[in-house]
């Protein structure tokens, strides 16, 4: 039943938290003050063209005036003030395999699962997160390919496929109310943000908000935190508090006119991925900052500077051993799923790609093998960890050189779409 009451303390607690008096008010909707005040008290209605205005001028749903109740969940553990849920309830996590650095990887994972387009269900209708779109968006993105690397641009097909577009919008072009302002309505209106931060902490997939937008409720990210990135939870949330006074960017969600097909979007991924894996040059001054064959040699390069001055440990493995570890995997397993979704692909020399990169992998693993035990190691055996790391190395460019000629040639047919 409609509560004139509350819907009038609704209308002064979203005025207060503008710091507006209600003559303030008054004078933006060209009424007069005792109206507002007629409202507040529960004595009077405002019309819908005063509803509208309202909503405008408090970045809100007009529900949220009318019927504060409705816009709100109680099963959560921690005080609210406005909360979206899933689409579909999400099961418990199903498969928190290490490695998971790649943070962006997780957060569309969990894009996909907070708008319901996972079909696979458990007994209760649950979604289940089973780590097939980590693998499809670290590709998709690119990132899987790079070492301590990632994009200058967000990759629009990872939004694509799910029928999505984005919007970056950087802090500095707006004052902190605007900003905070810019979350609430955005999640009010049934959508997450994304708060992503310049700095080294988490990114922010948030779904809720308290303390007038102050804090943001939600999922945290950050590279590199294998345990971090794999807790995908919609039930327990974390609070960020004061999050408006980094230096961040926000993205926010919208419907695409277009939904790209997931085939189209991985054969863009493969080539992407070809040509990057195929780089010979490294990204500014950090010579293992970049993608492609050339890590190889740096890396190399690298690791003999550090017997050539006699250096009392192995620092060049850390983290760069995971790192090259999570890559290779990630891109093996990609290159599986291509072999199941891209149609007219040579599935012959894809598993031939697939053969070569399983070498790579057990080369890799003896590096993070090395690089896990480095801090045990007496000084005399360093010199030669060092050259068992670099032959991996050499051993690692010709099998990975064969395998980017064999997608290749597993592309020839493969119709763009």
């Amino acid at each position: 039943m409609f509560d004139v009451r509350k819907m009038g303390e609704q209308i002064a607690y979203l005025r207060a938290a503008k710091k507006w008096t209600q003559e303030q008010l008054a004078e933006k909707l060209e009424i007069s003050p005792q109206a507002i005040s007629k409202w507040e008290n529960g004595k009077a209605v405002p019309e819908v063209p005063m509803l509208c205005a309202m909503s405008g001028l408090f970045n809100c749903s007009v529900d949220r005036i009318l019927d504060p109740k409705s816009c709100v969940l109680h099963n959560m553990d921690f005080n609210y003030e406005f909360l979206v849920k899933p689409r579909i309830p999400v099961a418990d996590y199903s498969g928190p395999e290490w490695p998971k650095s790649i943070s962006f990887a997780s957060l569309l994972t969990a894009l996909k699962l907070f708008f319901g387009l996972e079909q696979r269900r458990d007994s209760k209708n649950r979604q289940i997160n089973d780590d097939e779109e980590y693998i499809l968006q670290s590709a998709i993105t690119n990132v899987c390919f790079g070492y301590s690397y990632s994009p200058d641009e967000f990759v629009n097909d990872s939004f694509s496929i799910y029928g999505l577009d984005y919007e970056i919008h950087s802090k500095a072009d707006y004052s902190e109310d605007d900003f905070i302002a810019l979350a609430c309505q955005q999640i009010e209106h049934g959508y997450p943000v994304i708060v992503i931060p310049k700095e080294y902490t988490d990114t922010i997939f948030a779904v809720g908000f308290s303390d007038h937008g102050h804090t943001l409720k939600g999922l945290g990210f950050v590279e590199g935190d294998d345990q971090k990135n794999a807790n995908i939870n919609f039930d327990r949330l974390n609070q960020y508090a004061g999050w408006y006074k980094v230096d961040c960017d926000m993205m926010t969600l919208k419907p695409s006119n277009e939904k790209m097909p997931l085939a189209k979007a991985c054969i863009n991924a493969l080539n992407k991925g070809v040509d990057l894996l195929l780089n010979d040059s490294h990204c500014g001054e950090d010579k293992m900052q970049g993608y492609g064959l050339v890590i190889y040699q740096n890396w190399s390069d690298l690791l003999r500077e550090e017997n050539k001055n006699d250096a009392d440990q192995i620092d060049c493995v850390f983290p760069h051993a995971f790192i090259h570890y999570e890559n290779k995997l990630r891109t093996k397993q990609f290159f599986e799923l291509c072999m199941d979704i891209i149609p007219d692909i040579d599935k012959e020399f894809m598993a031939m790609a697939i053969s070569q990169y399983n070498e790579i992998i057990s080369f890799a693993t003896e590096i993070a093998t090395i690089a896990h035990q480095r801090e045990s190691f007496t000084k005399d055996c360093l010199k030669e960890k060092r050259n068992y790391i670099i032959e991996m190395l050499r051993r690692s460019i010709g099998p990975e050189e064969l395998a980017l000629s064999y997608i290749q040639k597993a592309l020839v047919n493969v119709q763009t779409l």
